[in-house]
């Protein structure tokens, strides 16, 4: 029903548009009521068709009518395949940069600590009962896979159940990941491994792709490479049984931290994260494909003070002109939330992953991929 005000018929509001996207793992943004909220503040609607990083690239790289007006593959890699495909073929490519979050393993207290008594992580400030945080030295992680080490063997049986009987794993040590040909997390990780394992160099040749894929391919087919989202699978109780080691992304832990606080007063200090030496760092590209919708979405994204809070409620590193990492906003906002954040760090290398060509062909190498 439409206001009259001093007789004057009140002007229609503006209609709401809805803008189609095809993303990743980073859907859970526009999934968020709250985004939907803000979105709807400014007359948008975002439909999200979800993918895995690879599929994505294929759908925009094959779509025959122009049906999406963005596209947000969850790293570097398929953002830049999409950008070099449209602008060879001549069409409208726009990237923005809006946000980062690096790859990281989610684990469980006493294997994080079982790590620490084996050496193979550091832990962060809080102490063995508190702390969330630890770094992990992934070239000794890889080689307890590598040995067949498993977490019986390791001491996990130091630690009790619930039950009060000694915890026992016979798996071996490793990180689970999800399928490295569809997921961005699951290549990523698998560039992690390749660059440790390579003497922390990206793999540069196409020797040095199967001599590499030859040596790591068994500690990540071992892992099943499941489909299915590992993040919901560990915050569920059953989660430890079923992988006590799980490769995700930072900000899915810190928005459940966040949560959690709100919901109990506290952080769970069951649930840790191991923050690999070899830092990578995972880049998801908003790409505008059009300069209607697709623009227009791309800069409130970048420009809307209230969007980009919430990004970092959501636990993104959300980049802008004086803190290129995004690091500080996020920190400050962990801060004022009482929720314990990691130590700043000084003892890492910043991984980097191959060139694209050979990236594909280590992931058709370890995961029998389809190029």
């Amino acid at each position: 029903m439409n206001l009259h005000v001093a007789g004057t018929p009140a002007a229609p509001a503006d209609p709401v548009v809805t803008i189609r996207g095809i993303m990743a793992s980073k859907q859970d943004f526009f999934n968020d009521e709250e985004v939907q909220r803000l979105l709807l503040k400014h007359n948008m609607r975002v439909e999200v068709t979800a993918r895995g990083s690879s599929e994505v690239v294929y759908e925009v790289v094959n779509q025959k009518t122009q049906y999406y007006d963005f596209a947000f593959p969850s790293g570097q890699p398929a953002a830049d395949l999409i950008d070099s495909d449209r602008r060879k073929e001549g069409r409208y490519v726009r990237t923005t940069r809006l946000f980062t979050s690096p790859i990281v393993l989610a684990s469980y207290r006493e294997y994080a600590e079982t790590l620490v008594r084996n050496g193979v992580a550091d832990r962060h400030s809080g102490g063995p009962d508190r702390a969330l945080y630890y770094t992990l030295d992934t070239a000794k992680f890889i080689e307890l896979g590598k040995r067949g080490d498993t977490w019986n063997d390791i001491g996990i049986g130091t630690y009790t159940a619930p039950s009060g009987r000694s915890i026992t794993n016979g798996n071996r040590v490793l990180a689970q990941t999800a399928g490295v040909c569809r997921s961005n997390s699951g290549a990523t990780y698998l560039g992690l491994v390749a660059f440790v394992e390579n003497d922390d160099q990206p793999v540069q040749t196409e020797a040095e792709v199967k001599r590499i894929a030859k040596e790591v391919r068994p500690l990540i087919v071992a892992t099943g490479m499941p489909e299915s989202d590992l993040w919901l699978i560990y915050v569920t109780p059953e989660g430890k049984s079923q992988g006590p080691v799980v490769v995700v992304y930072e900000h899915q832990f810190f928005a459940y931290q966040q949560d959690h606080r709100r919901r109990t007063g506290r952080p769970d200090t069951e649930r840790v994260l191991l923050y690999p030496k070899q830092e990578l760092q995972t880049d998801p590209g908003y790409i505008s494909l059009n300069t209607d919708d697709g623009d227009r979405l791309g800069e409130l994204l970048l420009k809307d003070s209230a969007l980009r809070y919430r990004m970092a409620e959501l636990g993104f590193r959300v980049i802008d002109g004086t803190d290129t990492a995004g690091t500080r906003r996020l920190f400050q906002l962990l801060d004022s939330r009482l929720v314990p954040r990691p130590d700043e760090r000084t003892d890492y290398t910043r991984a980097e992953l191959p060139e694209l060509p050979l990236l594909g062909k280590l992931l058709e190498e370890v995961g029998e991929c389809k190029p």
